[in-house]
């Protein structure tokens, strides 16, 4: 007798299916299927089926998310941030950029895709009704995550001052409305993890630029000069807004910084 919720599918395909769900697999690869099924072809061929009738919902080639069978009619997606951390596996990871900036309230825009800084690989997948933008970036730059736990699994986040780093490399919107957060943000934030943050963070022009911002606003002094120690003696000049590219402006000596806007 077929198992309820199988109706429709093959033997192998009830067999892969009730094998995945009775060994809790949330993703099947096609080194798994292979192993249940004893052939690659017909592993290959049942995997793209049960895809296509939405039984499986393809992360990557070769990687794919179990829908659960009490899902109606297959119609079901987890937390996107759930998504993000299956879809990146083993790679070292983290959510950041927009889909953080609007998590800690930094910005109401909505995210148009999940970005997940990584190590690895640079690339873009539409997976269900969402696109996930995988952004390579340098060892140096992962530090400052949170654990979290989203259902069963732990998904890893910029934490709000790590997000604030990025915010100021990585700007959107406008300039005006980085100083903006950053001013909003100046007594709702951890400001020495903010700076041992920026401290660490490799790109000195963002070290520069936050500086600036810091003193403008009123943070700690001795905070601020720590930031500014870390410069050293590194002379080359930077603009104050990256938004605009001309370097015609008053000069702030200190920072090293063209207040060109």
């Amino acid at each position: 007798m077929r198992q309820k919720g199988y109706s429709g599918l093959s033997k192998d395909a009830v067999y892969l299916l009730s094998r995945s769900e009775f060994e809790k697999q949330k993703v099947i690869t096609t080194e798994y299927a292979v192993k249940a099924l004893g052939s690659y072809r017909k592993a290959t061929a049942m995997l793209a089926t049960l895809a296509q009738r939405n039984r499986l919902i393809q992360l990557r080639r070769g990687r794919y998310l179990v829908v659960p069978l009490k899902a109606p009619n297959q119609r079901w997606m987890p937390s996107e941030l759930v998504v993000a951390s299956l879809w990146m596996e083993n790679i070292p990871y983290y959510i950041g950029y927009s889909s953080m900036y609007n998590y800690w309230g930094f910005t109401e825009q909505i995210p148009q895709a999940v970005f997940v800084l990584n190590t690895q690989k640079e690339w873009k997948r539409k997976i269900g009704q969402n696109t996930y933008a995988a952004i390579q970036i340098s060892p140096q730059k992962m530090y400052g995550l949170k654990k979290v736990r989203i259902g069963e699994e732990d998904v890893f986040i910029s934490d709000k001052e790590r997000t604030l780093v990025d915010f100021i490399s990585n700007p959107i919107g406008s300039w005006e409305n980085v100083q903006t957060v950053l001013s909003e943000q100046l007594n709702k934030i951890d400001i020495q993890k903010f700076i041992r943050y920026l401290v660490r963070f490799p790109v000195i022009s963002v070290r520069k630029r936050a500086g600036m911002m810091l003193e403008r606003i009123g943070a700690p002094t001795e905070d601020v000069n720590r930031l500014k120690n870390s410069i050293g003696k590194q002379n080359s000049y930077v603009v104050f807004n990256p938004f605009i590219k001309s370097r015609k402006g008053k000069v702030n000596k200190d920072w090293k910084v063209i207040l060109n806007g």
